[in-house]
């Protein structure tokens, strides 16, 4: 993607990521879009236990337990598995 993504592009693109996201990814997704467009016609909080695991993982990662990787990598390791 070596020039600016059209709107288009980016729309076709992020509902390639929602059909294929995690429960997780979609809770992040939704929270953020909520956040962006400020609805106040439907109340989602995240739940102590969601909080919970963010705080973990963040942990983890601060302390060098679990990896982080840039998106050339994160592709990489993807398109390995696959």
């Amino acid at each position: 993607m070596g020039q600016t993504m059209q709107t288009t592009q980016i729309r076709q693109r992020l509902h390639q990521y929602i059909d294929n996201s995690d429960e997780k990814l979609l809770k992040l997704m939704f929270a953020l879009a909520k956040e962006y467009n400020d609805e106040d016609d439907f109340d989602y909080e995240f739940s102590a236990e969601d909080i919970k695991g963010f705080d973990e993982r963040r942990q983890k990662r601060l302390s060098g337990e679990s990896s982080t990787y840039s998106w050339n990598e994160a592709k990489e390791i993807i398109i390995r598995k696959k």
